[in-house]
């Protein structure tokens, strides 16, 4: 054994790697659009819709007309044939929003991004094994928001993009002589250090009509990975990773004091990472809200995508919501069904709860 560690300890010093560095074969996985149960529920309709009661991963300024300090919490449960998806989410998506005075106000936001949940072969030189992945990716938003007029308001932030991975690597040599195999045993981990990028928003809110965009530049930042061998001998070695600009844009309208119909508009550029690409694209999403009195809140959408993670994907979705004490709290339920590809399909429900408390006494 002392033997087996020394040669091990000599490959891994010259070579770095081996076997060498398999990323795992699906990427980050399959991504989920940013934003809170009441735009899930209405088919990710966000960008232009006034919110007082989550921050959004569209658009910030959205919720620029917010009077309390507000704090949600929700979590996602998925039945679905996208094995990347396989198990619970990383974290729950909270929101944060904090008025402050002169029309400031402060915002924060954490979502999950993606899941990694995948089996690989493993197949070299002189052997072969597998390696199983576990992980997944993370988007969090902090920055301000600025009221200057009745109906008009910017944001200014930062998005910030990371994640992590772990691999648990089996690999046997090949053995032409028959003798006793000799396995060996290894663990691959991937941390993409946070990317920050600067993002502005901007959001016209009118009786009737509402309106906002954003945009978020690239970001960069390190991938750094660790290989941890039997036998306490390890190799390291750090890549840099990028991910594009995204734009956002949206528009809603209240057709009747009850209803409120809204219309979003996603484009971003082909994202590279761990040795796969998701394809550059765009999706549409429309979605209505119906308060029907007493505090409830009936809503539905559809999110039809081009490119991206799922092309060609159709999303339809639904919920209901129920203000508590006055709008103090609130309860939010979503769930929604989505199909792609060779008869594919997802299911998705998504709980939130939120409470709240007027600390400025507007």
């Amino acid at each position: 054994m002392i033997i087996l560690n020394f040669l091990l300890a000599s490959l891994v010093s010259v070579s770095g790697f081996s076997p060498e560095f398999l990323p795992p074969s699906c990427g980050i996985g399959a991504e989920a659009a940013s934003g809170g149960v009441r735009a899930f529920s209405m088919g990710g309709v966000s960008a232009g819709v006034p919110d007082s009661n989550m921050v959004s991963g569209a658009n910030p300024s959205a919720s620029a007309w917010a009077v309390n300090t507000g704090l949600s919490w929700g979590t996602k449960v998925r039945e679905t044939e996208d094995l990347t998806w396989s198990g619970a989410s990383a974290f729950p998506d909270i929101s944060v929003i904090m008025p402050l005075p002169l029309g400031l106000q402060f915002s924060a936001l954490l979502s999950n991004r993606s899941r990694i949940n995948k089996e690989d072969a493993i197949v070299y030189d002189n052997g072969s094994g597998t390696i199983k992945w576990t992980g997944g990716s993370g988007e969090s938003y902090i920055g301000f928001t600025a009221r200057v007029s009745d109906h008009l308001a910017f944001s200014l932030g930062g998005k910030c993009f990371f994640g992590s991975a772990m691999g648990d690597a089996v690999t046997s040599p090949y053995n032409p002589d028959h003798s006793v195999p000799i396995s060996s045993i290894y663990r691959d981990d991937l941390s993409f250090s946070p990317s920050w990028g600067p993002i502005f928003g901007a959001f016209m809110n009118t009786e009737y009509l509402s309106a906002g965009f954003s945009i978020v530049t690239d970001r960069s930042g390190d991938l750094e990975i660790q290989r941890d061998y039997m036998g306490n001998f390890t190799a390291d070695t750090t890549f840099n990773y990028s991910v594009p600009g995204e734009l956002f844009a949206g528009v809603s309208a209240h057709v009747h004091p009850r209803v409120l119909l809204g219309l979003d508009f996603f484009a971003r550029k082909a994202l590279n990472l761990l040795g796969n690409t998701t394809e550059e694209g765009s999706y549409i999403a429309s979605g209505l809200e119906f308060a029907p009195g007493l505090g409830f809140r009936l809503r539905g959408g559809f999110r039809t995508m081009d490119g991206l993670w799922r092309d060609g994907a159709s999303r339809y979705s639904g919920g209901i919501g129920y203000l508590i004490a006055g709008d103090k709290a609130s309860l939010d339920v979503g769930v929604s069904y989505e199909t792609w590809g060779a008869d594919e399909s997802e299911t998705v429900v998504f709980a939130s709860i939120r409470t709240s408390e007027n600390w400025l006494g507007q």
